[in-house]
């Protein structure tokens, strides 16, 4: 048995370098924007063929830098298979604001799908994000930046993901976002 504590927050992590997509088990407790941000650009970059997020307005702060965006254009570009899906459920605040992901995922359709959930589904106050059914990031509220990453939480990433397929199933491609600007 590990002396390893089960938890432990961001800044106490020695070095996120020694995290791993599919190895590091331990829960990462995040408590502010520049936490996401941190493990979002560490974890993203690991995956090798899917990365799936719900959320209510795909947080500026996190998903519109170019940091981000080359992480999804590389692994788009890396193979055929790879799949980026994103439930958002204020689509239209996405659309007016402008984003640097739906205008890669407008040049990469095949490889990046935007959507929006069902009605049902805009009470959920949750976001996440997963990487390759392993490793995940959660925030319980949009307007918060608590929340909880694992990298290697295949029955917990699974949760998540079997959330997302339910939703998923039940979502459309908004028109606005598919549209090509000429």
């Amino acid at each position: 048995m590990t002396d390893e504590p089960l938890e432990i927050t961001l800044d106490e992590a020695e070095n996120l370098e020694d995290y791993q997509l599919g190895e590091t088990s331990q829960d990462l407790v995040l408590d502010s924007r520049d936490h996401h941000i941190r493990v979002t650009d560490h974890m993203a970059p690991q995956a090798s063929h899917a990365i799936k997020i719900f959320t209510r307005d795909l947080d500026p702060f996190i998903y519109d830098r170019n940091e981000f965006v080359e992480i999804c254009k590389s692994l788009a570009l890396r193979s055929r298979y790879a799949r980026i899906e994103i439930l958002a459920i204020e689509s239209q605040r996405i659309i007016q604001r402008g984003h640097r992901v739906i205008e890669l995922a407008r040049s990469l359709s095949s490889s990046i799908e935007i959507r929006k959930p069902e009605k049902q589904y805009e009470r959920y106050l949750q976001s996440f994000i997963t990487f390759d059914e392993t490793g995940y990031i959660y925030r319980t509220y949009p307007d918060r930046y608590e929340g909880i990453a694992n990298y290697n939480d295949p029955r917990k990433t699974r949760e998540f993901d079997k959330l997302f397929h339910e939703m998923w199933q039940r979502s459309q491609v908004d028109s606005e976002i598919r549209r090509l600007h000429i």
